[in-house]
């Protein structure tokens, strides 16, 4: 019988460790960190936007004039001017409406005059709404319209072109409100001017409301509305 002989084990082959590479190493982490701050960036769009639009573009107060008299066209477009902050858009006048979506349709195209409340020249509160912040892809062109109102301070001016005369108005005050405090809309003795937005800028959970009385033309010849404004109730000032 042959002896039973011990082989010997044989030795594992080494093998080399894999070098670093970039493909292989670095590209699929920083894909990854690359995807976590688009989808931060989608999903916070709009307040980052709103900031930047905020406190990095700087302003650019322009000069209007306040004559009292100055010849107009009454055919021309209506338009709000603010400018200690530079705002100069159009005033949308043509939707009466209350509702939501069609107030948001309607924000496409500028600044909207609310419902029925008072236009200027009337006594009355003349309410206008505006963006102060909006998703990049959304439609239209005012998304930053009121971004700088609560830039606007006291005693600042606001003017609106409507029919062939410009109103002059000066704001009295500023406040913060729920959305669903609709006595901002309330009417008055008096031509006034009532400017909202959304506040904090690029947050729709407050609104920033501007308070101010006309001064140009005297506030003597405002005419009364050739209707009443409607009641509201039971809505939320838009978003």
């Amino acid at each position: 019988m042959k002896a039973l002989t011990k082989q010997p084990k044989k030795a594992k082959a080494a093998h080399p460790k894999a070098a670093i590479t970039f493909r292989r190493n670095v590209l699929p982490p920083l894909l990854g960190v690359l995807m976590f701050f688009a989808t931060l960036g989608i999903l916070n769009g709009q307040w980052i936007t709103a900031q930047v639009q905020y406190y990095l573009v700087p302003l650019h107060p322009t000069s209007i004039t306040s004559v009292s008299n100055l010849q107009l066209d009454p055919n021309a477009p209506a338009r709000i001017m603010i400018p200690s902050v530079g705002i100069n858009d159009p005033f949308i006048t043509s939707e009466t409406s209350y509702d939501e979506n069609r107030v948001q349709l309607a924000l496409r195209s500028g600044i909207v005059h609310f419902g029925t409340t008072a236009l200027p020249g009337q006594v009355g509160n003349v309410v206008a709404i505006g963006h102060s912040s909006g998703q990049l892809w959304s439609p239209g062109h005012y998304k930053y319209a009121f971004t700088l109102l609560n830039k606007v301070p006291v005693n600042g001016l606001v003017y609106i072109d409507y029919q062939g005369t410009r109103y002059i108005y000066r704001v009295t005050s500023r406040e913060v409100v729920e959305p669903d405090d609709i006595n901002v809309l309330n009417q008055t003795n008096t031509p006034e001017l009532t400017l909202i937005t959304c506040t904090p800028v690029g947050v729709s959970s407050h609104r920033l409301v501007l308070h101010a009385k006309q001064i140009s033309p005297s506030p003597k010849t405002a005419t009364n509305p050739n209707t009443t404004a409607q009641p509201v109730t039971a809505i939320k000032l838009p978003q």
